[in-house]
């Protein structure tokens, strides 16, 4: 739990465009824990204008002991745009009643409001407070009667202690000078704000504890004879209409509507003058700043629902939680024609194994200049751009060909490149295409070092930023945020790969990345290739596999000559030679034959592929397939928090190619093999591995070792009854790993409640 509350804010200021703020909601600051998390956010977060830090008011030294740490603050941020901040740090500090600031800060007192609106938004939206699903499967009634495909709910969002704190002043703030000995909030799960507020006013004003219970949403308001106690304050979590606020004034007209805050607030009906009164965060979208929640259709009663005339389950809310028994689940089907696109066929056809460049779609790999994990789906670019006038490579070649003459100005005189190899050698082939026709003399520069080639920010032209492949666009936005001042200089992004996982994801990159001076366009995009995959790098399938063979290892007796080449076959994936795994990325057959895709599969474009593609580049295809349902938020694989959408586990029995069985198990989630949600579920998978062990030494069980690991990790999972059924059935099978995965999968049996 992180001890500050840091989130970055949109800001219409001239000078001052965007801002990180560090909320302290203690006394004192925790240097350490700081850093710690300021390295975290601005790992998935660019460099902004300006670091504001909100600090109690009692800490007469805040200031000082900031700046005194400087140094070790602008460690946890980009080396590249360290200098720029040291002249945009701002101070507010919070004491009962409001943020003050010092006479210089009119920037910060002037934008205070709205960057206390984003914040509590960021918490709200970021923390899952909107709950959706598709509607198709299941939608919610409210307890006013309406139904929507939405909802708001607070209490998914107090989560993180500094966050809560972060409401509880702000909310304190709204009744300033105001005498308060009791809080009722209109739900239990928001009492924690009650207490946040209460440690605030024993600092500030050392009272005594306040009195802070729930009044139980509409069922404690319907009632004319609860009796509310004086000096308090009544906490609505959220609304869409202000109803509630009317309720509580209509039947207890004694409560003055000052003494009522709404926490969360989104006009989806007319706006209510009166629930406004106290509006803690409006979550309306702010489309100038690009925050907040797109206002959703709700159907009142008397109202025809859309949703139960096409047999959408009504689940109810009661107060803050849900009428539920069970989950909905679904199964899925991978339909070839839906999610197995031309483009991805392409796609994996130009870069695809070939006799002379062998695959540039590896498994479990991370460039050694890049900090950070392994990436489950690696692609090569540097074996790519190595090979790059080979045939096969010839359609992408033939595009960087044509965007580098059609994008690439004359006016050129930097080219900066990301720092990883691929990225460095298309700088240079560009260079090379590029230099002919220049009247500049061109400088390449790494990205790493551009702190120190001081390029001027008078200087004139055009650079060119290059990338091999982006995943998340977080360098080029480091790149993008250094740049902010040079008013003279054109941007061109150039992307070899643009690998984001999804459309929504890909869109706001392009339009973050293009938006500057003059708008929109101010910056040039260029991608050669573009792909949806999946782009997961914390403990890929194979570092949870090479976790649980070394437990295997340490409870053996003897060693396992199995089980230790396993180990070096995973570990070889890491070698700068392979660069990823690429063959014998599944475990074999029992009889010890590699799995090998057959011909006629729907996954490729022709049989063209057969005998010429290694195991990655089905792995790759099939991830791709997966993550393109995951996107797909009518039918597809996008779970919601009552919907478990699972991947119908005849999808084995369709492709059964024990290849394709083993992709598709070691590229799903943990969530879509779930089949403990439904007997049914459980049953058909039970049967169908019954029957793949039964004939585990013909094609029909190839995959049987797939299917067992993936059972003992607890990523396949059964009901309890249906593990010794399949454990019996594993007996009559002589081979020394599956019965070291049939321990393996006891122990998860023994160790479901």
């Amino acid at each position: 739990m992180g001890k500050f509350y840091i989130y970055n804010s949109t800001i219409e200021d001239k000078k001052y465009k965007n801002a990180t703020i560090i909320f302290n909601p203690n006394i004192e600051f925790d240097f350490g824990a700081l850093k710690k998390e300021l390295t975290e956010h601005f790992r998935h977060f660019h460099q902004t204008s300006a670091l504001i830090f909100l600090h109690c008011s009692t800490d007469l030294s805040a200031q000082k002991e900031v700046e005194e740490k400087l140094d070790d603050i602008f460690r946890s941020i980009p080396r590249a745009e360290e200098n720029s901040l040291s002249e945009s740090l701002f101070y507010g500090a919070y004491n009962r009643n409001e943020f003050t600031f010092s006479s210089k800060n009119s920037f910060l007192k002037k934008n205070i409001r709205e960057i206390v609106n984003q914040g509590l938004s960021n918490i709200f939206i970021l923390n899952g407070g909107l709950v959706e699903s598709s509607g198709i499967s299941h939608h919610y009634v409210f307890p006013s009667g309406k139904h929507s495909s939405k909802f708001l709910r607070t209490a998914n969002v107090l989560v993180q202690k500094s966050e809560i704190d972060f409401i509880g002043l702000n909310i304190l703030h709204q009744f300033k000078n105001q005498k308060i000995k009791n809080i009722y909030c209109d739900t239990l799960s928001i009492n924690v704000i009650g207490y946040s507020i209460n440690q605030y006013l024993k600092r500030f004003e050392e009272l005594n504890d306040i009195n802070i219970q729930s009044f139980k949403s509409y069922d404690g308001i319907y009632s004319k004879e609860t009796v509310f106690d004086s000096d308090s304050v009544f906490l609505i979590s959220a609304s869409t209409s202000g109803g509630l606020v009317h309720y509580l004034k209509e039947n207890h007209p004694e409560i003055d509507s000052k003494d009522i805050c709404v926490l969360y607030y989104l006009p989806i009906e007319k706006t209510s003058n009166l629930s406004l009164e106290r509006v803690l965060c409006n979550l309306e979208r702010n489309e100038k700043l690009g925050y907040g929640l797109d206002v959703y259709k709700q159907f009142k009663v008397g109202e025809k629902c859309m949703f139960c005339e096409n047999q959408s389950t009504a689940i109810k809310i009661v107060g803050d939680s849900f009428s539920l028994d069970e989950p909905i689940v679904n199964t899925r089907n991978i339909i070839a024609s839906k999610y197995v696109t031309k483009s991805l066929k392409d796609f994996v056809e130009v870069f695809k194994f070939n006799e002379t460049t062998d695959t540039s779609l590896k498994v479990s790999f991370s460039e050694d200049t890049i900090s950070r994990k392994k990436y489950n789906l690696y692609i090569d670019y540097e074996n790519i751009i190595k090979n790059i006038e080979n045939k096969q490579f010839g359609s992408h070649k033939d595009k960087i060909d044509a965007f580098v003459n059609q994008y690439v100005p004359a006016s050129l005189k930097y080219i900066i490149h990301l720092n990883d190899k691929g990225s460095e050698l298309l700088a240079k082939y560009i260079l090379e295409k590029t230099t002919p026709f220049s009247n500049n003399s061109i400088e390449v520069i790494n990205q790493s070092e551009l702190a120190d080639k001081k390029i001027s920010e008078d200087e004139s032209g055009s650079i060119l930023i290059v990338a091999s492949c982006i995943t998340n666009g977080k360098n080029l936005l480091y790149l993008s945020r250094y740049f902010r001042n040079y008013n003279n200089i054109r941007l061109v992004y150039f992307v070899g790969i643009n690998r984001i996982s999804d459309s929504d994801k890909h869109k706001e990159l392009k339009s973050n990345i293009k938006y500057g001076l003059y708008g929109a366009e101010n910056s040039s995009f260029v991608e050669i290739e573009t792909i949806n995959c999946d782009n997961s790098n914390i403990a890929t399938p194979w570092e949870v596999e090479l976790d649980h063979l070394k437990g295997i290892q340490e409870d053996m007796d003897e060693a396992s000559s199995f089980v230790n080449e396993r180990i070096k076959t995973i570990n070889s994936f890491s070698s700068k030679s392979f660069k990823g795994g690429s063959q014998k990325i599944f475990y074999p057959d029992i009889l010890g034959n590699e799995l090998e895709i057959r011909k006629n599969s729907a996954f490729f474009n022709s049989n063209d592929y057969f005998n010429q593609v290694t195991q990655s580049d089905v792995y790759f295809t099939i991830s791709c397939v997966l993550n393109n349902m995951r996107n797909n938020r009518v039918d597809g694989l996008y779970q919601t928090n009552f919907v478990k959408n699972l991947l119908d586990p005849f999808v084995f029995n369709r492709f059964n190619d024990g290849i394709i069985q083993a992709a598709i198990l070691r590229a799903a989630k943990p969530e879509e093999l779930n089949y403990s949600f439904s007997r049914k579920n459980s049953e058909d998978m039970l049967m169908l591995l019954k029957t793949f062990a039964k004939h585990s030494d013909e094609y029909q069980g190839e995959a049987l070792l797939e299917f067992l690991h993936a059972l003992a990790i607890g990523k396949l999972r059964l009901l309890k009854e249906h593990y010794l059924l399949l454990i019996d059935e594993l007996k009559n099978i002589e081979h020394e790993h599956v019965q070291s995965l049939s321990d393996a999968i006891l122990n998860v049996h023994d160790n479901i409640i």
